[in-house]
């Protein structure tokens, strides 16, 4: 089933986590490569994720 709300960072971290793991434990190259495509699309979701939530700095190098 489709759930659009959106993943937690916990949730995206998780994936990256099993997918890491599969890639390492599987044997069959086609099936690694897949997974190490979808790796790095939930890796680049973690980063945009990530960059969205950081408080903005003044210009002096405090926090807002």
């Amino acid at each position: 089933m489709f759930d659009s709300t959106p993943l937690t960072l916990d949730e995206i971290a998780d994936q990256c986590r099993a997918l890491t793991h599969a890639v390492i434990e599987l044997d069959n190259p086609v099936a690694k490569e897949v997974l190490t495509f979808v790796l790095a699309e939930r890796l680049e979701l973690l980063a945009v994720t990530l960059q969205s939530q950081e408080v903005p700095e003044t210009d002096n190098g405090v926090s807002a």
